[in-house]
Parts: structure tokens; C-alpha cells; sequence
């Protein structure tokens, strides 16, 4: 006796499938399948299993190519062969979307490379790296982050500086780089003059002589670059964090201060790890950008200074916010030892290179500048 044909039947599953990312479907229609075969197409990695609980037959793995999938498997329903045609469609690899174009410099001023990694030794190691962002390099646009390190080897001093140009800002590129550069330049000159070491007797009094006066000679750069240019001061705008450090007979001693948003971060033992105090504006994603007249007030300043002793330390971080705002989901994280830990974990046995590469990291919804300082000790041989 001859076997009746199948019953042709259309599937329709729960979501589509994006190439290279691993999915998980539920197969909605038909209904009361007890049983599939399935010849898979050359180009994609799936499987189908049932959930034990639900019943539901679910479709998973990974596709390769970016199309439409259709394919007819067999099964049973009610004990009658159904064959089944299913569509899959997959979308490309949104990474693989963003373009990575040059910046014309033949029409724009202030050239400025769209990656920089610096790496510089001293009682302990700092490297620093810096990453034009895809929002940026989409439009052929340069990068407004910058960073520098220094290590004083007369004082025993360790300097970092990062800045984050306003993207809205025309010139922001150049407003960063000279703001880093105004710091580093004047911390090792203004640290042996009032911080020589960390037990001077007003330690309130020599960080604003310091921190608080290389942060005001970084505005005041950005005052004359407006003046020698013509060119509007908010047109230079950016953040500035500066953070130093030096061992000290207790341990090491750490002290920060900051304009704007980013991160300053100790991880040391269970201390909460944050060592600023972001500026936000009244809408989400606003800031404070460096201003001469921020430094008018001299409370301003010292409520932007934060200082700490801790006997050990595992890394003093100085980041911009595209790094900071992808690597903690809220607040409290920022407070939180195990997720600076997390963080640190990422990128703890990198060099300056790598890390210039792990700047490159894919967070959905995340596609800014991204520029990081790391200082962290140097293991001796055992």
C-alpha cells in the first residue's frame, strides 16, 4: 500500500537570526510536532531540540551568510507526516555596517592620529591608550580624546592626564591635546616646589597648590589658544582628569582631581575604588567642560581634589567616558569593588598595544572615543 504524502505545512519562528551571533527560536507555527529531520544548509551551524518542560521546538546556533534561509524539514503531527517549509532571515553583522574612513587633512587644521598608546616605567608601570570611536571614524571624523603619562624621576611623582573633547565642539581635538599637555608639563615643576612627598604638613593646601594649579594652567591654555586663533573658547571644549601618585612610607599615596565626566578609580583592597566627583548637566549625556572661571572659587577646587593612602594597590585607573559609561551600568557600580575588579580583570595582563586593541570592544549603543590610563605595580621576581 503506497504512503500518503506529506502534508505541506509553513513554520514561522519567533525571531531572526543576526550573522555570527549565536540565536535561540521558538518554532510558533505549526503546533504538536512530535518529530523533525532536518537536512541544514551548508552555510549555517543549527540545531533543533523540544524543551522538556514546554514542548516547544526550539531552533539555535549561528548563521554565516546575511539572507533569507528556507528550508523544508519533515515531521509528525498526529502521527501524519507534515513537510514544513521555514524562512529564516538574517541580518548582517551590525559591526560589519560601521565604516572606518580618514579624516580629510588636507581641509581640516590640527591633524591628529586616530591612535595613540604611550607606556612609561617607574616604581610602578603606566601605559595609556586612546581609540577613535566608530561614531566618529563613520564620518570620516577625528578623534577628540587624548592622554598623557609622565613619571618624574627627581620626585618619585607618576602623572596622568586624560580629556575628552566635546563632540560638539570644532576644534575639541586640539582643546584635549592641549590641556593633557599643559598639565604633565606643569605637575612635575609645581610637585617639587609644593608636594615633594606625600607628608608635607598641609596636604589640603599643597594639592591645590598642585593638582589645583595645573588643572587652572590647563584652562588658561585654552584661553590663550582662543585668543592666538580667533576662534570661540567654546570652540576647544573638553573634560579634564589628572590623577598622581608616589610611594610613600605608608604604602602609596593617590590624589585626583577633575572637570567633567569619566572616571577615577583605585583599586585597593574593598575601599569603595571611585576618586571623583562627575560633573552632570541638567539633561543626560551634558557635562562641565574646563573653564578659568571654574577656578575662581577656591572651594570649587578642593571639593574637585580626592586624595587616599592605601598600604598596596591592584591599579589607579583614569578613564573618558567611552569607556566608563559601557563598563558600568549604573552608579553604584561605579562605587562597587567587584566591578572595577571586572573591569581590571579585562585588560590586567595587557600592554599598551593590546590595549589599544581592547578599546575596539563591541558594546551595543556604545560607540564613543575611548581613552584609558592605567598605573599599576611592578612584580619583582621572586
Amino acid at each position: 500500500m503506497a504512503r500518503t504524502p506529506p502534508q505541506y505545512l509553513e513554520g514561522r519562528l519567533s525571531r531572526a537570526a543576526t550573522v555570527g551571533e549565536y540565536f535561540a527560536a521558538e518554532l510558533l507555527e505549526p503546533e504538536g510536532l512530535t518529530r523533525i529531520e532536518v537536512d541544514w544548509p551548508e552555510d549555517a551551524d543549527l540545531t533543533f531540540e523540544q524543551d522538556k518542560k514546554s514542548g516547544k521546538w526550539i531552533i539555535s546556533g549561528m548563521v554565516h551568510a546575511a539572507k533569507m534561509y528556507e528550508f523544508i524539514f519533515r515531521g509528525t503531527i498526529k502521527n501524519k507526516d507534515v513537510a514544513v517549509n521555514l524562512r529564516l532571515p538574517a541580518s548582517p553583522d551590525p559591526w560589519t555596517i560601521w565604516k572606518d574612513l580618514p579624516v580629510d587633512w588636507d581641509t581640516l587644521p590640527y591633524p591628529k592620529p586616530d591612535t595613540e598608546s604611550f607606556r612609561v616605567a617607574g616604581d610602578a608601570l603606566m601605559i595609556a591608550a586612546s581609540r577613535r570611536g566608530r561614531s566618529h571614524a563613520h564620518k570620516a571624523l577625528p578623534r577628540d580624546d587624548d592622554a598623557r603619562i609622565h613619571y618624574d624621576d627627581t620626585t618619585g611623582w607618576h602623572i596622568m592626564a586624560v580629556a575628552d573633547g566635546a563632540g560638539s565642539a570644532e576644534f575639541s581635538r586640539v582643546g584635549s591635546e592641549t590641556v593633557v599637555e599643559t598639565a604633565i608639563t606643569a605637575l612635575p615643576h609645581l610637585l617639587a616646589s609644593h608636594l615633594p612627598d606625600p607628608n608635607v604638613k598641609d596636604l589640603d593646601a599643597a594639592l591645590y597648590a598642585t593638582l589645583g594649579a595645573a588643572a587652572g594652567r590647563a584652562a588658561d591654555a585654552l584661553d590663550d589658544l582662543s585668543r592666538e586663533t580667533g576662534q570661540r573658547l567654546q570652540s576647544f571644549s573638553t573634560t579634564l582628569l589628572i590623577g598622581i601618585a608616589r610611594k610613600a612610607d605608608e604604602g602609596w599615596f593617590f590624589a585626583s582631581i577633575s572637570v567633567g565626566d569619566g572616571m577615577v578609580g583605585l583599586i585597593a583592597n574593598d575601599e569603595p575604588p571611585l576618586m571623583m566627583s562627575a560633573d552632570n548637566g541638567e539633561f543626560a549625556g551634558q557635562t562641565t567642560f574646563l573653564r578659568s572661571e571654574i577656578f575662581a572659587d577656591k572651594s570649587n577646587i578642593t571639593a574637585r581634589i580626592h586624595h587616599r593612602t592605601v598600604p598596596d594597590f591592584t591599579a589607579f585607573t583614569l578613564m573618558t567616558d567611552g569607556v566608563s559609561d559601557p563598563m558600568f551600568a549604573s552608579e553604584a557600580a561605579t562605587q562597587d569593588p567587584a566591578a572595577w575588579t571586572a573591569l581590571y580583570d579585562q585588560i590586567a595582563d595587557l600592554d599598551e598595544t593590546a590595549l589599544l586593541d581592547w578599546l575596539n570592544f563591541k558594546i551595543k549603543g556604545e560607540h564613543d572615543d575611548r581613552t584609558i590610563a592605567i598605573l599599576s605595580p611592578i612584580e619583582t621576581p621572586k
